[in-house]
């Protein structure tokens, strides 16, 4: 899969190219983009996707741009174009906006959703976009709504559904389970004082942020899958204010420190609770942990 931004290269032969915000990368998004993938496979076409490097809409991010390319990476696009969403390209009307796909990645058909909409204020919609290949003579396919337990599948759904700390619905709708990843840090270090070390991830603020608990999942270190009690929140026994991830991987003493973990959730085991002492909390997190060690993630 070959990534390139805008100005880098352009694509040489005729390209089918998914169109959307993809900022979940969920069920619906990924169907879209395998429509792209196996239309040009029949075709003999290059199939590509275009990411923008910044969320276009503002809200909270659910997957950022490198898990992305890593789980388009396994689908075997040919490439990913990445664009910033800067102010210019933002001001492009909807026919300028097709001929920039046209000139720089010689599009042969285009894949979006139904609510697809772009160009200047958003002004161009599915119903255009078909216009604009009959003018120009490129297809486009279009995905309808998917559902899933008579909801409608949508980033939007599913970050209220992270926010709510409801990780197991929310890991349904998205097809894979929930992420947050960055480089440990060194916090106050209050697990460790107590023998209960935990790996404090430094997230990215602009992340969706899963309500404050106790969660079950797994950590990666080095391409290892580890067993971990994830806890999201403020520390409220210590009377922290920060609001933390931090991952306490089972039957792990290695310093990681600088390494850079991706912490995945698999459920919310308990919210967060200000315990009387820190020996009613240690007796918790042990209690958290023996549950963990027990379950199949």
């Amino acid at each position: 899969m070959q990534v390139f931004h805008a100005g880098e290269d352009i694509v040489t032969g005729g390209s089918v190219v998914a169109l959307g915000d993809f900022d979940g990368l969920h069920i619906a998004h990924m169907t879209i983009i395998r429509s792209g993938i196996n239309y040009a496979r029949d075709r003999g076409l290059k199939s590509g996707i275009l990411l923008f490097e910044e969320n276009t809409k503002g809200a909270r991010l659910i997957t950022p741009n490198e898990a992305k390319l890593e789980l388009l990476e396994r689908e075997k696009p040919d490439f990913v174009y990445l664009r910033k969403f800067t102010k210019e390209f933002m001001r492009l009307s909807p026919r300028e906006f097709v001929e920039l796909l046209i000139k720089n990645l010689n599009i042969k058909a285009v894949c979006v959703g139904y609510d697809y909409s772009f160009g200047y204020k958003a002004e161009g919609d599915v119903e255009l976009l078909k216009k604009f290949g009959a003018e120009y003579g490129f297809d486009v396919l279009v995905t309808g709504a998917m559902s899933l337990d008579g909801k409608i599948i949508s980033s939007t759904y599913i970050r209220s559904l992270i926010e709510s700390g409801d990780i197991e619905e929310a890991n349904k709708f998205l097809g894979r389970r929930f992420c947050v990843e960055g480089i440990v840090l060194s916090g106050l270090q209050n697990g460790r004082k107590m023998g209960i070390p935990t790996a404090n991830v430094n997230y990215d603020p602009k992340m969706a942020m899963p309500k404050s608990g106790v969660y079950a999942g797994i950590t990666y270190v080095d391409g290892r899958r580890l067993k971990c009690v994830i806890n999201v929140g403020a520390n409220p026994t210590f009377n922290a204010d920060k609001i933390t991830i931090e991952s306490h991987i089972l039957d792990f003493d290695e310093d990681i420190y600088g390494k850079y973990i991706r912490v995945s959730f698999a459920l919310r085991m308990r919210g967060d609770i200000k315990f009387d002492s820190i020996a009613a909390l240690k007796e918790q997190i042990h209690s958290d942990i023996d549950k963990v060690r027990e379950m199949e993630l």
